[in-house]
């Protein structure tokens, strides 16, 4: 039973870890707890980390920024966030890639930069010749800060721009598909797209419950509707469906493990009551013949399931907590791409949190005594005479 608690706790920081990160990565970078976005015409989800990006410049997109600031007091939003999206190529010296220019307003970014903090250098500053570029590509292009790159894409018009930037600083990356992003600032993006006003999303920062957040987004809604008829508001779940699916697959092989867990200790807590009674058959005879009542042997044995219960939960909570905390301050390396992708970054950290701890002990303290309800009435059920001549 201690050792199925340590697996559950154990278990449960593992996904709660997960859960955290891509949440973080999520919300932090991509979408914010909603998001306005344009689709393009037949935009069909992928259940790609991609999807959370669009191509399509907001109609009116200035507007909508100035009128969702005038009112987010109202909406209770926090922080209105724009970006432009573009893919090209990079090029520093004879060497290119693949690269996805994100162009951000970089005072508007703080959980971005911390969700992707610097390992060289230092984060934006909002000068137009500067790019902030992930660690990954970096090394693929042999950059290091100061050195030079080029960002080349072609405009939705067809147009082929490019940008000659200064890399100010070098990111870890928080998850594996950022490995060839380059943030530059919002108004150099524009530049390169040959839109003044361009921006394809608005990442919303918004707090409260689930239904604070909701009613936001539908007053939210109401307002971008107006503006810009194309645009919606999607929430972190529909724009990052990717992240929130890998989130819900870990949930449900939890408890699928949960579950063999309990029916092997429900097994092994059974037989080692069904002992204990044929162990101690003269004892209970001889306290049914001084007196006690079937109820009372039934209370005795749920008393001595709920102590092993308790016993158990102790021991799993110290011994699995402390494998949590151990591996939360190391990291557990994600040695394949795979492994990476599923947990949103190189390293897994895994998490302690109070209620999967609490939930943990008391599913365990609740199965030992539950299983004791079959063994405890088998007890009752013997007759003091019959009992007490057993040897």
């Amino acid at each position: 039973m201690a050792l199925g608690t340590a697996a559950l706790i154990l278990g449960s920081g593992l996904s709660d870890g997960i859960a955290r990160q891509l949440t973080d990565n999520l919300v932090a970078v991509q979408t914010g707890e909603m998001m306005v976005v344009r689709r393009e015409e037949g935009f069909v989800r992928q259940n790609s980390p991609f999807d959370a990006y669009s191509r399509e410049r907001i109609e009116n997109g200035a507007v909508v920024i100035r009128e969702i600031e005038k009112r987010a007091g109202d909406l209770g939003i926090q922080q209105v966030a724009p970006y432009l999206h573009a893919r090209g190529t990079a090029i520093a010296s004879n060497r290119s890639t693949p690269a996805v220019v994100l162009g951000i307003v970089p005072d508007r970014e703080p959980e971005l930069f911390k969700a992707l903090p610097p390992v060289a250098g230092s984060v934006l500053a909002g000068q137009p010749e500067e790019v902030y570029v992930g660690a990954p590509v970096a090394r693929i292009l042999r950059l290091s800060v100061g050195d030079s790159v080029s960002l080349l894409i072609q405009t939705p018009e067809g147009a082929m721009n490019s940008l000659d930037a200064v890399v100010c600083g070098i990111f870890r990356k928080g998850a594996p598909w950022y490995d060839n992003t380059f943030f530059v600032p919002l108004e150099a993006a524009r530049k390169l797209e040959d839109s003044p006003e361009g921006v394809t999303n608005i990442k919303i920062r918004a707090s409260g419950s689930r239904t604070a957040l909701e009613q936001t987004r539908t007053s939210l809604s109401a307002l971008v509707s107006g503006l810009s008829p194309a645009a919606t508001v999607e929430s972190a779940e529909e724009a990052g469906r990717f992240s929130f699916s890998i989130i819900q697959a870990n949930e449900a092989s939890l408890t699928i493990l949960s579950v063999f867990l309990f029916a092997a200790a429900a097994v092994g807590i059974v037989n080692a009551m069904l002992m204990s009674v044929h162990e101690r058959t003269r004892e209970i005879g001889t306290v049914r013949a001084m007196g006690m009542r079937r109820m009372g042997v039934v209370r005795l044995f749920l008393l001595e399931g709920l102590a092993l219960g308790v016993v158990a939960a102790v021991l799993g909570v110290i011994a699995g907590g402390a494998m949590v905390l151990y591996w939360a301050s190391v990291g557990i390396r994600m040695n394949t791409v795979t492994l990476a992708w599923l947990a949103g970054g190189d390293f897994l950290y895994p998490r302690l949190e109070a209620l999967s701890v609490l939930r943990a002990a008391l599913a365990i303290i609740a199965l030992s005594t539950v299983a004791a309800i079959y063994p405890a009435y088998a007890a009752s059920r013997l007759e003091p005479r019959e009992a007490l001549h057993r040897v």
